[in-house]
């Protein structure tokens, strides 16, 4: 029998990429904010109260969380959420950032140290990932995620824009990074969900790379004429990387930048 999942921001990206990489072993239900998927629920964040309700009707096994929104009532929303599951003893996939990180570049992290967040978005992502590990204990697991690319995710697109237009494109040149590619997201939580495995796991490249020279690569990859890179400069190199280092990860669902550049060449190619 198909598990349920109730995917809360299922039209985005990293919920695309949820979507395609889970398999028929599971039941799919979406939700976004700006439209009705089909099968699916139009559900803002500002609305925890038709979360409860879609909660109760559905009854998932489990919940995926990729939410966008202001910061408060993302934090009141997740509340609910947590409550629910810890009452009903279902489990929940919180899709976090290596933002919690931002507030000291000094080297790569791994799933095993304490974030040190700094910016507002890092430090709601930490506040939120600890509200919920307290209320849902073992019933949590989270991801956390690099710089998410695709062949056509938003980055390319911008990419693309600024190239066209011929339009200034600002970069980083110290900043030395990985990087998610979208379809390693659903391929983590199939294998995540399918061996029922707890706790917190970095979704990224096992290697790092210098962020304008990723872009420059990523341009030649998909034949795109480098937009005119601006450079921010100033400071040391600064590491903006999360490494992952969970042993119950396979080898066939790591990468390295190389194959990370190699898949959005490939996929670029077949369009």
């Amino acid at each position: 029998m198909r598990k349920k999942v109730l995917l809360i921001g299922g039209s985005g990206l990293v919920g695309q990429s949820i979507v395609l990489g889970l398999d028929d072993n599971y039941q799919i239900i979406s939700t976004a904010g700006h439209h009705t998927p089909e099968n699916g629920y139009r559900l803002m964040v500002e609305d925890p109260n038709k979360l409860v309700e879609i909660l109760a009707y559905e009854n998932p096994e489990i919940v995926i969380s990729s939410i966008r929104g202001n910061y408060q009532s993302q934090m009141s929303f997740h509340k609910t959420l947590a409550d629910w599951l810890a009452k009903e003893k279902k489990r929940l996939l919180y899709i976090s950032t290596g933002n919690v990180f931002d507030g000291n570049l000094s080297k790569p992290w791994t799933e095993y140290d304490l974030p040190v967040p700094e910016s507002d978005y890092g430090n709601f992502k930490w506040d939120c990932e600890t509200m919920l590990g307290k209320i849902l204990e073992n019933q949590l697991t989270i991801l956390r995620l690099s710089f998410v690319w695709s062949v056509d995710c938003p980055r390319v697109q911008q990419l693309k824009l600024h190239s066209r237009n011929k339009e200034p494109y600002r970069t980083y040149p110290n900043y030395r990074i990985n990087v998610t590619l979208a379809k390693q997201i659903g391929n983590y939580a199939k294998y995540i969900l399918d061996n029922n495995l707890h706790g917190i796991f970095h979704v990224g490249t096992t290697d790092t790379v210098n962020y304008f020279s990723f872009e420059k690569m990523v341009c030649e990859a998909l034949k795109i004429d480098p937009p005119q890179f601006v450079a921010e400069t100033g400071g040391d190199e600064a590491s903006f990387a999360i490494l992952p280092t969970r042993k119950e990860i396979p080898n066939n669902l790591q990468m390295t930048v190389s194959d990370v550049l190699s898949s959005i060449n490939i996929v670029g190619q077949n369009r």
